[in-house]
């Protein structure tokens, strides 16, 4: 099974290579003039310059929230919370 693999990765590799070395390349002769492998000249074009966008404008800082303030804490029904000690529980703001 092994033998299998390292053939199969082996005939990947040759493919690549193959097409790799395969490619086209534009040809630059001793004048400095780029051709084509066929020996046409090859044209390029000028780059265009993309209009600029308008800064965009800095957004204003989010306001902090308030915080709530606690409440009372009553049981389902209503009546004060009392703790294991039989004393009210008072609720603090951190």
């Amino acid at each position: 099974m092994s033998k299998l693999l390292a053939v199969v990765a082996a005939a990947v590799f040759a493919a690549a290579s193959a097409t790799a070395v395969a490619q086209t390349k534009d040809v630059k002769a001793k004048d400095g003039a780029v051709k084509s492998p066929d020996g046409k000249a090859v044209v390029t074009k000028d780059a265009k310059e993309a209009p600029k966008a308008a800064p965009a404008p800095a957004a204003k800082p989010a306001e902090p929230k308030a915080k709530a303030k606690a409440g009372e804490v009553k049981t389902k029904d209503g009546a004060p919370v009392k703790a294991a000690d039989k004393k009210d529980v008072k609720t603090q703001t951190k």
